[in-house]
C-alpha cells in the first residue's frame, strides 16, 4: 500500500467523512449550556450580593436551564436548517443523475439541472453557486455532445464534399449563421469547396485571394476573426441569398488548422452581433477538432486524383473514365434519358512525333485536352481513351446536341495554334459520336464502339470532320437527316422482347480518296458508299465488334 501524499490525502478525506456536523453541534450546544449553568451562579451572587445564588439548588437549576436551552437550540436547528439542507441535497442528487444521463446520451440538461433558490441567506447562496456549477457542466456536456456528434459523422467518410458540408454546417449552427462558405487548401491555392445558404454566382470567388485584408490576417495568424459591421465601421458587407440581398449582423472568419498550417477557411454570415463566451469556446473546440478530418479528406482527394487522372493530359484515365461512363450508362437506362459518347482522334499525330519529337506530340495532346476541358459542361466526363484518342461522355444529351457539341469542339481545336520550338503547329481532330438509345447498345463498351466506328469513318472521309453513328449507318454532321435525329425522341427503355442490335464491325481500310458513305443532300438520296472487301457497306451491322485488328494505323 502506498504511503505517499495521495494515500495521506485519502485518509484525510475519509476522516472528514466520518465527522458528523450535527453531533459536533449538539455537543457544542450542551457544553455551552453546562458552561452557562456553571458560570451563572457566581455571576448572580456577585451582581445581586446574595449568598442564595451560590447554593447547590441554584447551581442545579442553572445547569438544568443551560442544558435545556442547548438541547432546544439543537432541535430547532435540526427542524429548520436540516429541512432546507435536505431539499438542497435531494436537488443535488437529482441534478447529478440528470447530468449523468445527459452525458451518457449526448442530450441536454436544462431546467431539471437547476436548484430552486428559496432564501437569500447562506443556503440560498449555496444553491445559486451550485446552479452556476451545473450550468457550466451543462455547457461542457453540450460542447462535448455536439463535438462528438460532428466527429462521429466526419470519421465515417473521407469524401471531401461530405466532410466540407458537415464542417461548414456544424460551425454555422454554433453562431446561428444563415449562410457561409468553406475554402480548402488544395496545395497551391484556397479553392471554394462548399457553400451554405448563399447564391453561387460569378461574384463569389472560386479561388480565395489571400491578399485581402481580413482574409490575409486570418490566414496569417490562424486565429478566428469576428467582425461586427456596425461596430467596426464596415458598412459594405452584404450577402446574396436565394431570398435576395441581406446584411449580416456579423461576419466570422474561422481558419481550420492542422499540423501548424491552415488547411481551410470558413466564412460565416451570423444572425447575431456578438458571440458569447460559450459560443466562442465551442467554435474554437470544433474548428480545432474538425481540421484534421478536412486535411485527411483533402489528401484522400489528391490520392484519388493521382490514381484517376492521366498524368499528361490531366483528364481522367481510361479506367476511371470507363467507370464513369458505366455509371452514366446505367443511370440513363434506369431513368430513360439519353447519353452520348464523343470520340476524338488527333489527325496525323504520328507526324508530330516523327517531325518535331515526342515532346511536341505531348504538347499537342495537352493543348487539345485543354480545349476539350474548357468546352464541355460541368457534368460531362472527359478522359483519355488511349494514345491520341480522347472521349467525352455527355449525360442527358441526345444525338443532335452531341453533334453540335462535337462540331463546336472540332472548330475550336482547328483554330488552336500550338507553339513549339519556335514554330506554330496546327492541329485538327476527327470526331465520331453515338447516342443511346439511338443506337441499341447493351453495354457502355458497345456505345464506345459505335462512336469509335463513326470516328474512323470521319478519318477515312478526309479528317477534320465529325461523323455520327445512328445505329443504321454513319453520317456526317452536315448531312444529318431529321429522321435520324428523331430517334432521340423514342422510348429509352427497350422491352425484354425487343431485340438489341449489335454494333457494326469496323470496315477494313478503304481508299482515302473515296468518300465514306453519308446521307444524301437535297433530294434525300445517299451518296454511293464504297464496299468493303467482303462486299458489304461500311457501317453495315454484322455481329458484335471483334476489336481493331482491321483499323488503319494510329495517328493517320
Amino acid at each position: 500500500m502506498s504511503n505517499g501524499p495521495e494515500s495521506g490525502h485519502g485518509r484525510t478525506l475519509l476522516a472528514r467523512r466520518r465527522r458528523s456536523v450535527f453531533r459536533e453541534l449538539f455537543a457544542s450546544m450542551i457544553s455551552f449550556g453546562i458552561g452557562v449553568g456553571i458560570l451563572f451562579p457566581p455571576f448572580a451572587s456577585w451582581t445581586l450580593g446574595s449568598s442564595e445564588a451560590m447554593s447547590v439548588r441554584f447551581f442545579a437549576m442553572c445547569l438544568g436551564a443551560g442544558l435545556t436551552v442547548g438541547a432546544a437550540n439543537f432541535m430547532l436547528f435540526r427542524i429548520f436548517v436540516t429541512r432546507e439542507m435536505r431539499r438542497v441535497v435531494d436537488g443535488m442528487t437529482h441534478i447529478n443523475e440528470s447530468v449523468a444521463r445527459a452525458e451518457g446520451t449526448g442530450g441536454e440538461c436544462a431546467d431539471d439541472c437547476m436548484l430552486a433558490v428559496t432564501s437569500d441567506d447562506l443556503i440560498g447562496e449555496m444553491s445559486t453557486a451550485f446552479n452556476g456549477m451545473a450550468e457550466a457542466i451543462g455547457r461542457r456536456i453540450s460542447v462535448e455532445s455536439t463535438t462528438r456528434a460532428l466527429l462521429a459523422e466526419l470519421s465515417g467518410t473521407m469524401d471531401l464534399e461530405i466532410v466540407t458540408d458537415k464542417i461548414l454546417k456544424g460551425l454555422a449552427s454554433i453562431c446561428g449563421a444563415n449562410s457561409g462558405v468553406l475554402y480548402a487548401d488544395t496545395g497551391t491555392r484556397m479553392e471554394l469547396m462548399q457553400t451554405f445558404g448563399i447564391d453561387v454566382t460569378n461574384e463569389l470567388p472560386k479561388v480565395l485571394d489571400a491578399k485581402q485584408g481580413l482574409t490575409s490576417r486570418a490566414l496569417a495568424t490562424g486565429n478566428p476573426i469576428h467582425v461586427v459591421p456596425e461596430r467596426d465601421g464596415f458598412t459594405w458587407f452584404n450577402t446574396s441569398t436565394p431570398f435576395g440581398q441581406m446584411r449580416p449582423k456579423s461576419i466570422g472568419l474561422v481558419p481550420l488548422m492542422a499540423e501548424q498550417r491552415v488547411v481551410g477557411l470558413v466564412a460565416l454570415s451570423c444572425a447575431k452581433g456578438e458571440l458569447d463566451a460559450d459560443q466562442r469556446a465551442l467554435l474554437e473546440t470544433m474548428r480545432k477538432q474538425s481540421a484534421p478530418y478536412l486535411a485527411t479528406a483533402i489528401m484522400h482527394r489528391k490520392v484519388e486524383d493521382l490514381a484517376a487522372v492521366d498524368e499528361l493530359t490531366h483528364l481522367l484515365n481510361r479506367r476511371f473514365g470507363m467507370r464513369r461512363l458505366s455509371e452514366e450508362f446505367s443511370r440513363s437506362v434506369r431513368h430513360g434519358v439519353p447519353v452520348s459518347v464523343i470520340m476524338l482522334d488527333i489527325d496525323k499525330f504520328k507526324d508530330f512525333n516523327d517531325t518535331y519529337g515526342h515532346d511536341a506530340g505531348d504538347a499537342v495532346l495537352v493543348a487539345v485536352s485543354r480545349v476539350i476541358e474548357d468546352s464541355i459542361r460541368s457534368g460531362d466526363v472527359a478522359f483519355r481513351y488511349g494514345g491520341e484518342e480522347l472521349v467525352v461522355v455527355t449525360p442527358g444529351m441526345g444525338l443532335n446536341d452531341a453533334a453540335a457539341m462535337a462540331e463546336r469542339v472540332r472548330r475550336l481545336i482547328a483554330s488552336t495554334k500550338v507553339k513549339w520550338g519556335g514554330q506554330t503547329l496546327s492541329v485538327t481532330v476527327s470526331v465520331g459520336a453515338a447516342s443511346w438509345p439511338v443506337v441499341r447498345a447493351s453495354t457502355p463498351e458497345e456505345l464506345v464502339s459505335y462512336a469509335d466506328m463513326a470516328m474512323y469513318e470521319a478519318k477515312h472521309g478526309g479528317r477534320n470532320r465529325v461523323a455520327l453513328n445512328d445505329g443504321d449507318r454513319v453520317i456526317e454532321t452536315s448531312e444529318v437527316r431529321t429522321s435520324a435525329i428523331e430517334k432521340d425522341q423514342t422510348s429509352a427503355r427497350p422491352t425484354a422482347k425487343r431485340q438489341r442490335k449489335s454494333p457494326p464491325k469496323r470496315s477494313p481500310k478503304s481508299s482515302p480518296g473515296k468518300p465514306s458513305g453519308s446521307a444524301g443532300k437535297s433530294g434525300g438520296r445517299s451518296k454511293q458508299r464504297p464496299r468493303r472487301a467482303d462486299g458489304k457497306k461500311p457501317g453495315q451491322r454484322t455481329d458484335k465488334p471483334e476489336g481493331r485488328k482491321d483499323k488503319p494505323p494510329r495517328g493517320e
